[in-house]
């Protein structure tokens, strides 16, 4: 039943115009990241909207999505679809950062680097 509630209003409302909304939909995602996923193909699918809403230019957005992208780290899928963009997310994480002082960030950053291992070996300056 979650996965029909995520499919029918959080995915869709990842789309809205009213940033808040989005904000709620990765707030949401957050919330339940760790949920079992029938449907792979819907948590992919979600994690790609997510991860442009990263680029999105309202700061509360960019905060709930690299939040959410942390909890979704939890499936392997996910960790692989977004293994070939890390430099990315790991430029943008740190941005965000950089433009709010906010703990949870910090813990979703850790856990990033703890999924991802050697692979952040090259960002390793930027990090610290």
């Amino acid at each position: 039943m979650v996965q029909n509630i995520l499919e029918s209003y959080a995915y869709t409302t990842l789309d809205n115009s009213n940033v808040f909304l989005q904000a709620r939909a990765c707030s949401v995602y957050k919330k339940y990241g760790r949920f079992d996923f029938q449907d792979h193909s819907h948590l992919l699918a979600a994690t790609n909207k997510i991860s442009n809403l990263l680029k999105s230019d309202c700061i509360v957005v960019k905060v709930e999505a690299a939040l959410a992208i942390s909890e979704l780290l939890n499936h392997q899928e996910v960790v692989d679809f977004i293994r070939p963009n890390l430099g990315n997310i790991l430029r943008i994480f740190l941005k965000i950062m950089d433009d709010v002082d906010y703990d949870d960030l910090i813990v979703a950053l850790k856990d990033i680097v703890d999924k991802y291992g050697e692979e952040v070996a090259p960002y390793a300056v930027s990090l610290c």
